[in-house]
């Protein structure tokens, strides 16, 4: 202990270190039962313990000679001995004034004679105690037995003590783990150290996978063991390099240090494909810096933030980032909508469809709608399908999307039916819907149930799509142009549009991009463009639907240009059906 710490705070150290050294959820350990074995018969004592201590109890990692696993910390022995550095020893509790009236001595065990050996960490933190126990009053330990009690001690220390060097180690790469990290930033801050903490996430994890896949796990592992010594190299001398997830490394450095040539010396390194048994990977680098400045921020999660910082350093493209707050305040919002979404997947009714009408040209009159989803959180409120739609496009959530929606609209399309209301629904899919066969498979049971008039269902699709997976997606389309379904292609013009690529496509429509016809009054370039784009379709027997409409003027062109149908807030914004109805019985569009 040292001598200038109150007790007060000795104990709150202590308590951190038996925390660090003892967690409570630890497996029985064969060691331990040696040891506390090997105690009991030298000392011929039919109770012996490896007793830990904490804040409200004594706990027992080892024992022989006693059934229960813990007692209250006011009833311990070895309470007493956490102040000691050698040898504590009671030779009558009877007859001991702090222990005689203890429930120990007065009922079961029925303690007499206690003697102990402290647990002590290398700074000096006893974590409890070694000890054995009688039923009967003992002269005083030789100085012989006094001395072998606090060897056994020790070597259940070093025991201790391995144990957690064995959980702070990741045994791949010999370097220490997440946990040390972690515990490493925890002891700078106590220590009143102004630090930076760097992430380096080396390669995502996608490609990791595909190494694996290719080359196989041992390939892998060697290519992360190239990893770990070339950062070793390129960090300061003298600094722990830490491996704190399968393709992210950690190291902390001095607040003085220079952040940006720190991050760009390793940035330019890794330009440089590793060479791994004579085959180059290229690397996809992102560095996370993220300041530790003050003790009372010590509980914060210091791992998940710079790891944020280095995975949006990699996904920004821009080599390396300093952890900033808004953008962990959006990951966290974008995983806690993610999780949501779930929920309002399977049960509430918190998702819904709106349409917006398409009206044919140049009549007016509305055959088709577009089906959008809508999200209305009952504590968030109304989330747009443009902020959770593209997280959930990465992942399995965009699927269930998917099939929420086409459940939905069939539906819809039963109810307007029965009204004697007979309209075309759009629906966009993606990639994903049409990767396998699912999707098509659940349309086809609609049709086949009578559910479900195909020639009232159209599914839209970017043209990049088939750039993706072009044989099963064009597999899939054509099962469902089979079945009878209409085919769009969605925002056409911006940047994929290659006519004899688009022939591949068995669609029937293209949707003229907004961000085209929106411009159409003040851009020549764009009214040549969409105007030169609507005769090419025409001329390939395309039906061309203009999307973003929202004036008389950009109506009266599109009409004039040939243009099937129009679309946007002109005609009218998206509606929910009673409204849609009501839309359509009061004469629809009126131009």
């Amino acid at each position: 202990m040292d001598e200038n710490a109150s007790p007060q705070a000795y104990e709150t150290k202590r308590l951190e270190r038996v925390a660090e050294f003892c967690p409570p959820d630890q497996e029985g350990d064969e060691a331990f039962e040696k040891i506390v074995a090997m105690t009991a018969a030298y000392f011929d004592a039919p109770i012996a313990l490896i007793s830990i201590v904490e804040a409200q109890r004594q706990w027992f990692r080892a024992q022989v000679g006693l059934d229960t696993r813990e007692t209250s910390r006011d009833l311990s022995f070895c309470a007493h001995t956490l102040t000691e550095n050698g040898l504590f020893e009671v030779l009558d509790a009877a007859q001991d004034p702090r222990f005689k009236d203890s429930e120990l001595v007065c009922g079961s065990p029925y303690i007499r004679y206690y003697a102990s050996a402290p647990l002590r960490t290398a700074d000096g933190f006893n974590l409890g105690s070694l000890c054995i126990i009688d039923t009967h009053p003992r002269p005083p330990m030789s100085a012989r037995d006094g001395a072998m009690l606090v060897n056994f001690a020790e070597l259940a220390m070093m025991r201790i003590s391995g144990v957690r060097s064995r959980n702070f180690v990741d045994q791949p790469t010999g370097l220490f783990n997440r946990l040390r990290f972690e515990e490493d930033i925890r002891i700078t801050l106590l220590n009143g150290k102004k630090s930076l903490v760097y992430c380096v996430d080396v390669i995502a994890p996608q490609a990791l996978n595909d190494v694996v896949k290719a080359l196989g796990c041992s390939f892998a592992q060697d290519l992360i063991l190239a990893i770990k010594a070339r950062l070793q190299t390129l960090i300061p001398s003298g600094r722990l390099l830490y491996k704190v997830s399968p393709t992210r490394f950690g190291f902390i450095l001095d607040e003085h240090d220079a952040i940006d040539s720190v991050c760009q010396k390793i940035i330019d390194d890794f330009k440089t494909p590793v060479e791994c048994q004579h085959i180059p990977i290229p690397m996809q680098i992102g560095v996370g810096v993220l300041p530790v400045l003050e003790a009372s921020q010590k509980d914060q999660d210091w791992l998940r933030l710079v790891v944020s910082a280095a995975d949006a350093a990699r996904d920004q493209n821009v080599g390396w980032a300093c952890y900033e707050p808004q953008l962990d305040a959006a990951q966290q919002r974008a995983f806690m909508l993610l999780s949501a979404l779930h929920d309002a997947l399977t049960r509430g009714h918190q998702l819904s469809l709106v349409y917006q009408p398409k009206v044919k040209l140049p009549e007016l009159t509305c055959e088709s709608v577009e089906a959008l989803i809508r999200w209305n959180h009952p504590t968030l409120g109304v989330i747009s399908p443009a902020e959770f739609i593209p997280l959930a496009e990465k992942t399995a959530l965009m699927q269930s999307i998917t099939f929420w929606v086409l459940d939905a609209l069939v539906e819809q399309a039963r109810a307007w039916a029965a009204q004697g209301v007979r309209l075309r629904i759009a629906m966009n899919v993606t990639v994903n819907d049409l990767q396998d066969s699912r999707f098509v498979d659940a349309i086809e049971a609609h049709i086949q149930a009578r559910r479900l008039d195909p020639q009232m269902l159209e599914l839209e699709l970017t043209e990049s799509i088939l750039m993706s997976k072009p044989v099963s997606v064009l597999h899939e389309l054509e099962r469902a142009r089979r079945l009878g379904l209409h085919i769009a292609i969605d925002d056409f013009g911006t940047g994929y549009s290659n006519w004899a690529y688009l022939r591949k496509l068995p669609a029937q429509t293209v949707k003229l991009d907004q961000s085209l016809v929106r411009t159409l009054e003040t851009s020549a370039q764009d009214r040549r463009l969409v105007k030169t784009l609507i005769e090419l379709a025409k001329g390939l027997n395309y039906h061309v639907v203009a999307e973003g409409v929202e004036n008389n003027e950009i109506l009266r062109l599109i009409t004039e240009w040939g243009c099937s149908q129009a679309q946007g807030f002109l005609i009218a914004r998206p509606l929910e059906d009673k409204a849609l109805t009501t839309w359509l019985a009061n004469g629809g569009f009126k131009g």
